[in-house]
C-alpha cells in the first residue's frame, strides 16, 4: 500500500510503502531533475554524509525508489534545550557537503543565475501579488543593488551549495543527521548554505545561537584552508550578503508559489523572511534605497 506524503515547494509525489521501509517517488522527468537527484545522492554518500539510498529507479518514467529515512525532521527536534546541539552538528555537516564539488559536475551559481533569482522578486511579489510598477529610478536603485550583491559574493570562494540546507531539508535518523531535497545543488558561494541555516526562512534563531553557529563554521572552514585568508569580519559581511539574496529571492518564490502553483501555506512565512531583509539592509550602505523600496511597497501587506 502507498501511503501520501506531505508534498514540498516542487511538482514531485512521495508515498511511504507501508511495511517496506521504502519511499516511492514520482518525479515527472519533463520538470524534475533526476539524474541530478542520483549522482549527487552518490557523491554526498561517498563524503560519509548521510542521504537516503537509492533502491531502484526508472529515469524514462520518473520513479525511483528510496530508503525510508523516517518521520523525524530536524525543524522538530532542533528546539529548546536541544537546539545548540542539533545546529552544530548541522554545522559540521556543510564542509563534507561542499566538497561534493571535486566528485560531480555542478551548475554555475553565475552573475545571470543571481539576477534570474533576484528578478522573481519584482515579477512575483511586486507585480503579480501586489500590482506595482516600479518607476525608472526605483529599478535602478534594484539593478544597483542586485550588481553590488553579484560582486560581492564573487569575492567569496566557490564550493558544492545544496541551496535549501534548512530546518525542512534535515532528517534525523538513528540520532544522525540525513540531507535530503539536494536536487538542485549548484556550485555557488561558500556562505549559502550557512546562510540558509541559521537565517531559515521558518524560524528564528537565538542570536548567541546564531553566532555560535557562524563562529563554528568559520572556524571548520578556516581548518580546511576553504577560505583564503578572509577574516572573520569579512566572512561575517559577505554572510549577510548572501543572505539578503536569498531572502529577496523567496519573497518572489513564496509568492510564486501561491499565483502560479495555488501553495498559499508559505504566503504566512513572507513576514519573516521581510524582516530579515529589512535587518540585512541595515548592515550595509549600500541597501538603504532597497530597504526603502520595501518599506514603500511590502510592509504591512501580509
Amino acid at each position: 500500500m502507498l501511503l501520501p506524503l506531505n508534498g514540498d515547494a516542487s511538482f514531485r509525489r512521495y508515498f511511504r510503502v507501508s511495511g517496506k521501509n521504502l519511499i516511492a517517488v514520482d518525479a515527472p522527468p519533463q520538470t524534475q531533475k533526476n539524474k541530478e537527484f542520483i549522482a549527487i545522492d552518490e557523491a554526498l554518500a561517498s563524503e560519509k554524509v548521510k542521504v537516503p539510498k537509492i533502491l531502484s529507479y526508472d529515469l524514462e518514467n520518473g520513479f525511483m525508489l528510496l530508503e525510508d529515512l523516517g518521520n523525524t525532521t530536524f525543524a522538530q527536534v532542533a528546539i529548546g534545550t536541544y537546539a545548540e546541539s542539533y545546529y552544530l552538528q548541522a554545522i559540521d555537516l556543510l564542509a563534507p557537503v561542499a566538497k561534493v564539488i571535486s566528485k560531480v559536475e555542478l551548475p554555475l551559481f553565475d552573475d545571470e543565475f543571481i539576477n534570474f533569482e533576484l528578478s522573481l522578486f519584482e515579477t512575483w511579489m511586486l507585480e503579480k501579488r501586489l500590482g506595482v510598477q516600479l518607476s525608472d529610478d526605483e529599478k535602478q536603485v534594484l539593478k544597483e543593488s542586485y550588481d553590488y550583491i553579484c560582486e560581492s559574493l564573487k569575492k567569496l570562494p566557490y564550493v558544492a551549495m545544496h541551496r535549501d540546507y534548512h530546518s525542512r531539508n534535515l532528517m534525523v535518523c538513528d540520532k544522525e543527521l540525513a540531507v535530503i531535497d539536494f536536487q538542485d545543488m549548484v556550485k555557488g558561494p561558500i556562505t549559502y548554505d550557512l546562510a540558509s541555516l541559521v537565517y531559515d526562512c521558518y524560524v528564528v534563531l537565538d542570536k548567541e545561537l546564531v553566532n555560535k553557529c557562524i563562529a563554528r563554521a568559520y572556524s571548520r572552514y578556516v581548518e580546511l584552508k576553504l577560505l583564503e585568508g578572509m577574516t572573520k569580519d569579512e566572512f561575517e559581511r559577505l554572510l549577510n550578503i548572501t543572505s539578503l539574496q536569498r531572502h529577496i529571492k523567496v519573497l518572489g518564490i513564496f509568492c510564486r508559489l501561491s499565483i502560479r502553483d495555488g501553495k498559499n501555506g508559505y504566503l504566512k512565512d513572507l513576514p519573516r523572511v521581510i524582516n530579515y531583509v529589512l535587518d540585512e539592509c541595515k548592515t550595509d550602505p549600500h541597501f538603504s534605497k532597497l530597504s526603502n523600496i520595501i518599506k514603500k511597497y511590502v510592509v504591512g501587506n501580509f
